[in-house]
């Protein structure tokens, strides 16, 4: 039996709704649970595959290196669609040395996502 089910990064942010959206309306992510009101903390999930937890910070956020790399099945699909919605793209998709298929978004908080496959 496996005992490990999943994972989430919990990012902090300044403001949980804003957050929220736009990794609704942007990325594609189901807004799953908003705690209080104004919200305090929020869960995000994408296919069931994919949980982002968001924590109010009023301190500043470091965004300094990358925070998650989310593996995907179809990097080109994804970017496509990122493209259409406006998404900020910091590294367009490539083929890297260490054999991966990749992009680099940045969100409203300025945290980076790596979206990619291995090749």
């Amino acid at each position: 039996m496996k005992l490990f089910s999943h994972s989430s990064i919990i990012l902090p942010v300044n403001d949980i709704a804003l957050t929220a959206n736009y990794y609704r309306d942007k990325l594609g992510f189901d807004i799953s649970f908003l705690w209080e009101d104004p919200p305090s903390y929020a869960v995000l999930n994408r296919d069931d595959a994919v949980g982002i937890h968001l924590v109010k910070s009023d301190e500043a956020l470091d965004t300094s290196y990358p925070r998650l790399y989310i593996f995907v099945r179809d990097p080109d699909s994804v970017y496509k669609e990122y493209l259409k919605a406006g998404v900020k793209i910091v590294e367009p998709i490539n083929d890297t040395d260490y054999k991966m298929r990749e992009f680099v978004i940045e969100d409203i908080n300025r945290y980076k996502l790596v979206i990619g496959k291995g090749i």
